[in-house]
């Protein structure tokens, strides 16, 4: 009689959490590619600090010490005294019915330690009740209040919160940041450098991108603090892991603002990629995917939520996603007195939007 064999899974553990991550990135969920830089600020007329009213003095009185990663250096603060922004009330108690995650992209090169600056945020928020999601872009230079620290640039708060090495601490406070600030409750927090994000697209057989104007940077930045000039013609293409990064990071021609809804077309490009190639060949790519990504990617989610996640995200329809970039319709720009060029959140505008993508009617 042949001996029976013991089976303690349906696939190995590993290749169950390679396929979660292959998952979670073919799905809504891959949205947490948003690494891409956001730095500048679109020019806009001069307005007050803040639309709507100071916020009280103990909200962030404290000056800001210095940022322990070499090459980060932090820029002028206020004075205790001057106006610090306002934030948005949080809507509601976080629904059981929605799961929403802050996707964070680190500028982290070749070389370089993973605790660097989170230079795109993007918070999004999966709808189990509706079948829908959201998902929302927050720019880099976004001056807010961070808690226990005082007033910076909402892409600090990560180094801040990861000093000692500590890359979940400094999660944790760009969470707490981001739920004081815009009033979302944020429930887990997904990073990924740019290396992961190549290797993706590059292990999906490349993604296809509908480019609707020519793209012009002879200064596009490469890898190594040099130029890489980048020129796309308007029409669809078939990007690499590389070409897609290029096309989502640069800005020299339009604005930061329209590169934020470039990074969310390539986000929704992965997604239809890998839902194109079905459960067999994504199970077929799983353990090369997880082998080249896994020192990328930051996470609190568990295995079973991550497969729990993408089980959800990838049975959403294109339609049902609600995307939005806070933009010069929600923002305002302002010049600190040490001259840093930041932007301060129009409250009467934004708080609308925060209600319509986050919260139930």
């Amino acid at each position: 009689m042949t001996p029976t064999r013991r089976r303690t899974g349906l696939i190995p553990g590993w290749l169950s959490l390679a396929l979660a991550v292959t998952f979670v990135l073919s799905g809504i969920a891959v949205s947490f590619f948003a690494f891409l830089t956001i730095e500048a600020v679109v020019a806009a007329a001069q307005q007050p600090f803040n639309p709507l009213e100071e916020a009280a003095e103990s909200a962030a009185a404290t000056a800001l010490p210095p940022l322990p990663q070499d090459g980060v250096a932090p820029i002028a603060t206020l004075p205790p005294g001057e106006p610090t922004p306002t934030p948005l009330p949080v809507f509601g108690d976080a629904d059981e019915e929605r799961i929403n995650v802050l996707l964070m992209g680190i500028d982290r090169r070749p070389g370089e330690p993973f605790i660097s600056r989170t230079d795109t945020m993007m918070v999004l928020s999966v709808n189990r009740r509706d079948n829908t999601a959201s998902l929302l872009s927050i720019p880099r230079d976004l001056y807010v209040v961070i808690p226990d620290r005082g007033r910076d640039r909402i892409n600090t708060a990560f180094v801040y919160g990861a000093q000692g090495n500590n890359p979940a601490g400094g999660a944790q406070l760009a969470m707490a940041t981001v739920e004081y600030n815009l009033g979302i409750n944020v429930d887990h927090y997904f990073m990924v450098d740019f290396n992961a994000f190549i290797e993706v697209i590059d292990t999906l057989g490349g993604i296809t991108v509908e480019v609707p104007y020519d793209i012009n940077d002879p200064t596009f930045p490469d890898m190594n603090y040099g130029y890489d000039p980048l020129y796309i013609p308007a029409g669809t293409h078939q990007f690499d892991g590389y070409t897609a990064l290029r096309y989502a990071r640069t800005r020299h021609q339009d604005s930061d603002f329209h590169r934020a809804q470039r990074q969310q077309q390539v986000l929704m490009a992965i997604r239809d990629k890998a839902l194109s190639l079905g459960i067999d060949d994504l199970i077929l790519r799983a353990p090369l995917l997880y082998q080249q990504i896994h020192d990328g990617i930051r996470t609190d989610l568990s295995l079973e939520q991550l497969i729990q996640l993408a089980n959800i995200a990838k049975g959403i329809p294109s339609e049902n996603i609600n995307r939005a970039v806070l933009d010069h319709n929600y923002v305002t720009s302002y010049t600190t007195p040490g001259g840093a060029s930041v932007l301060v959140l129009i409250n009467e505008s934004a708080a609308p939007l925060i209600a319509e993508l986050f919260y139930d009617n």
